[in-house]
């Protein structure tokens, strides 16, 4: 077994958007307690202590790979909150092999396409004095959302105001990780819905964050609202799963 210590080793061993995006744990400016990157075989695993909510053990490679590298790993992991994170047929192969659970099933989604180039009308880069609105839209239309201001992964915001300066519509550009940028927190207040107000907003968002890398982003696997806007926009989905101990 062999340890990554950047996300540029990382990059190297594996191509595999998820856990190249967990790489930032590496990084100095990670918020949190920094995290681990280990090898084996084919397999690679990134260890992210509290990303995007929870302390994931994003990981890829062969079945047989990836289980005999968790199975190293994750006993030096403390905490129930632990969260290994792969493609859903990998990690039900995985769960298998070492008696973990299913926890939830959603998708990862990344651009597949060129990204918009149109200016996204009305959408603008919100300022710190915003936030307080935008955490009172979110808790008002997305409150399950994984992203608040508060939250040290969130970078900034975006946002559609109405004339009188009210706020309709946010999304976030939050965990960035070297190479890979990640869209979370959207949402529209609902007595706007409807209008393509999202969509705006995550238009802006992709055209922004694809000059900086892979442009990707969660979501539930039954959203068909969300999933039919991300689909226009040129983002693939990918199942993936989040095991437990």
């Amino acid at each position: 077994m062999h340890e990554l210590r950047s996300p540029a080793e990382v990059a190297e061993a594996t191509g595999d958007l998820v856990v190249r995006w967990a790489a930032q744990a590496l990084t100095q400016d990670y918020p949190h307690e920094r995290g681990a990157a280990w090898r084996l075989g084919e397999a690679v695993a990134v260890h992210a202590p509290e990303l995007n909510r929870n302390d994931r053990l994003v990981f890829t490679g062969p079945a047989d790979d990836a289980a005999e590298l968790l199975s190293r790993t994750m006993p030096s992991l403390a905490g129930e909150r632990l969260r290994p994170l792969a493609a859903t047929a990998l990690a039900h192969q995985v769960a298998t092999r070492l008696d973990l659970r299913v926890r939830a099933t959603f998708g990862w989604m990344h651009l597949v396409a060129e990204p918009p180039t149109a200016p996204a009308p009305d959408v603008e880069w919100l300022a710190p004095s915003d936030e307080e609105a935008v955490t009172c839209l979110l808790r008002k239309a997305n409150p399950r959302s994984y992203v608040f201001p508060d939250d040290p992964g969130a970078r900034r915001w975006a946002g559609v105001r109405d004339a009188d300066g009210e706020l309709l519509a946010v999304g976030a550009d939050t965990w960035p990780a070297p190479g890979v940028r990640f869209i979370a927190g959207v949402a529209t207040h609902p007595d706007h819905r409807g209008r393509g107000l999202s969509t705006s907003v995550c238009a802006f968002l992709t055209r922004e964050l694809a000059r900086e890398g892979a442009v990707t982003l969660m979501v539930d696997a039954d959203n068909t609202a969300a999933l039919k806007v991300y689909r226009r926009l040129g983002f693939r989905y990918r199942s993936v799963t989040a095991l437990a101990r």
